[in-house]
């Protein structure tokens, strides 16, 4: 039988204090991952659809102002046949040019996703404008659209980015033979 002496168990218990400390810091410094956020993507969507039909009748009715409102102070629009157009200011006051010849049209959202974050969200679709050109006459276009969104402090939606691709021009029937 061996015989410990005082200074050996002072050592033993100095090493198993030392270890079970390591331990205890160890354990407190694996933190708890941070609770996810609740999952309001179908909300958001649904905010998305209501301000974007909110906005599309503000349109057809020849409102700019309503138009614009969908969109946010440093909002990007991207439409053809136009410089682009930088804030809600400039896009409520390019909408009155247009407003002014009365345009009739449909709008279809294909697709609202919203990003797992709940921050940022994009929409996709068409639409069908009709609108009078400079000589009077009625000018059917068609075209297809991305919109970027961002959540705003107020936690509305509004467009950051909006991009107007149009289709091609339709080709005339071909003449078939008698």
């Amino acid at each position: 039988m061996r015989v410990t002496t005082n200074s050996e168990r002072a050592k033993s218990l100095l090493l198993c204090f030392v270890t079970l400390m390591l331990l205890l810091a160890l354990a407190a410094c694996q933190q708890a991952p941070p609770p996810q956020p609740a999952d309001t993507r179908a909300a958001d969507e649904a905010a998305i659809h209501a301000a974007c039909d909110d906005s599309i009748k503000g349109f057809l009715a020849g409102d700019a102002a309503k138009w614009a409102s969908y969109y946010a102070d440093d909002t990007v629009i991207m439409a053809p046949d136009a410089p682009l157009i930088h804030g809600r200011a400039e896009a409520q006051k390019w909408a009155e040019g247009m407003l002014k010849e009365k345009p009739s049209g449909s709008f279809n959202m294909v697709k609202i996703e919203v990003a797992r974050s709940g921050d940022v969200a994009y929409e996709w679709g068409t639409a069908k404008i009709t609108i009078k050109d400079k000589k009077g006459k009625e000018v059917e276009s068609t075209f297809k659209s991305l919109t970027a969104l961002k959540k705003q402090a107020d936690g509305s939606w509004k467009v950051a980015v909006d991009t107007l691709i149009p289709d091609p021009p339709a080709k005339p029937a071909a003449k078939q033979a008698k």
